[in-house]
């Protein structure tokens, strides 16, 4: 299932557009081999920091993932937390709202996290805030879901310096021989 919204044109390992929407099947965003992570990179060009997701957790698919020139965005089911239970947003900014602050777990971001409730049904944010860019984690789990369910797909998420991607994606694409 794909929707397209405009003429992309990919220009050397960037990715130009505007007025730009792209739904589609894809993999989460990683980091490793670029894969739909170079996309994602793109959405947020501001941004110092880029989301990249490690392998899910057992019970954990991704739903869809939204690329446009506002950011990016990935639904995520669970099996036992429910449909789109999870959403990971990447945009220029974000309104941390009543969240407070919290320690991070990624380097070069500061976090902050909103609980909305506990029962029935987890609901709640965590926000990852860097120079140029935010990452926002939505959580809304179906009424008999833990709450250590977001604690496990949060592991799976690591923010990767624009420079380290840059960096990896030459090592991945540039043929030495050439």
């Amino acid at each position: 299932m794909m929707r397209r919204t405009c003429l992309a044109v990919v220009v050397g390992l960037g990715l130009v557009a505007s007025a730009c929407s792209l739904e589609q099947a894809l993999p989460v965003p990683d980091c490793i081999e670029g894969g739909s992570g170079l996309i994602v990179a793109q959405s947020v060009s501001t941004a110092e920091l880029v989301p990249c997701l490690g392998p899910l957790p057992d019970g954990w698919s991704v739903e869809a993932v939204t690329v446009d020139q506002d950011g990016s965005e990935v639904r995520l089911d669970s099996d036992r937390a429910g449909d789109s239970a999870a959403r990971l947003l990447y945009r220029q900014t974000c309104d941390v709202g009543e969240a407070v602050s919290v320690p991070s777990d990624q380097e070069g971001a500061e976090a902050y996290e909103y609980v909305g409730r506990i029962t029935p049904g987890f609901q709640a944010d965590r926000l990852y805030l860097f120079e140029g860019g935010c990452v926002r984690w939505e959580f809304d789990f179906d009424t008999d879901a833990s709450a250590t369910l977001s604690i496990e797909l949060q592991d799976s998420l690591t923010l990767l310096s624009r420079t380290a991607l840059n960096e990896s994606i030459r090592e991945s694409f540039i043929d030495e021989e050439l």
